[in-house]
């Protein structure tokens, strides 16, 4: 079975941190920056706090918030976008709940009247690797989050191939948990595009991918995790729609 390669290396760095450089003046945001996530079952105020670290990088926190629910898309407020960059800003943005695209987004100060920014159509990573192979396994396990109980899967990959200077060998570690916001998104097969791997992969259990992001870890050339600091469902928003 062959996965798209979303997260390994750069890609958790690219998909959790500033879509944009330091000499940028503005934010880039794509109307693909959210397709890895299913908003259908969003309420109005959720929101999740990450922490992002990163080998020999400053750690990284961001939140995500859901401050509207409408008929056809939801609001999400974040600073995922900007924490590295233009820090002390957010994004709002309208993303269509069947989709998963971005249909507007504002950006500013929070107290203050967003100034509304072009879309661009970059994709999400998917650097692929046809050549690497190796084996996938899940467990579940009830964990503790906030002093309550939470089903959770863990699902683990561990992928192998030839390079320039030998074998590299990467292991990527996702943990999803019931109960939490915006949970990952699946195709008709039942495939996450977060999941990872490049290559082949030989399961030996089928993981559901139920629920929210609790942890995602990688190790290989470089070390990322991810992992949640906090989450409520008491969010407003602090940007307004120019």
């Amino acid at each position: 079975m062959r996965f798209r390669h979303a997260f390994a290396v750069t890609a958790l760095s690219t998909l959790f941190a500033a879509t944009a450089s330091a000499q940028d003046t503005k934010p880039d945001v794509s109307e693909n920056a959210w397709v890895d996530f299913d908003f259908s079952s969003s309420k109005n105020g959720e929101w999740v706090k990450y922490k992002l670290v990163r080998d020999g990088e400053k750690p990284v926190e961001y939140r995500v918030a859901c401050v509207g629910v409408e008929a056809d898309v939801v609001w999400i407020e974040e600073d995922r976008t900007t924490a590295e960059f233009f820090p002390g800003t957010v994004i709002l943005c309208s993303i269509g709940i069947k989709d998963r695209k971005v249909k507007r987004a504002f950006w500013g100060k929070p107290g203050e009247k967003g100034r509304e920014l072009n879309l661009t159509r970059r994709q999400q990573p998917n650097p692929g690797n046809d050549a690497a192979k190796g084996t996938g396994e899940v467990a579940t396990a009830t964990i503790k989050i906030k002093d309550k109980d939470h089903e959770s899967e863990k699902v683990e990959i561990k992928t192998e191939v030839e390079g320039f200077e030998g074998s590299v060998k990467d292991r990527q570690v996702i943990v999803v948990a019931q109960g939490i916001p915006f949970p990952l998104a699946t195709d008709e097969k039942g495939e996450c595009r977060v999941s990872i791997s490049e290559g082949t992969i030989a399961w030996k259990s089928k993981p559901s991918w139920k629920g929210g992001l609790y942890s995602m870890q990688f190790d290989g050339r470089v070390k990322s995790t991810l992992s949640l600091a906090d989450w409520g469902t008491d969010a407003k928003a602090t940007l307004f729609k120019g």
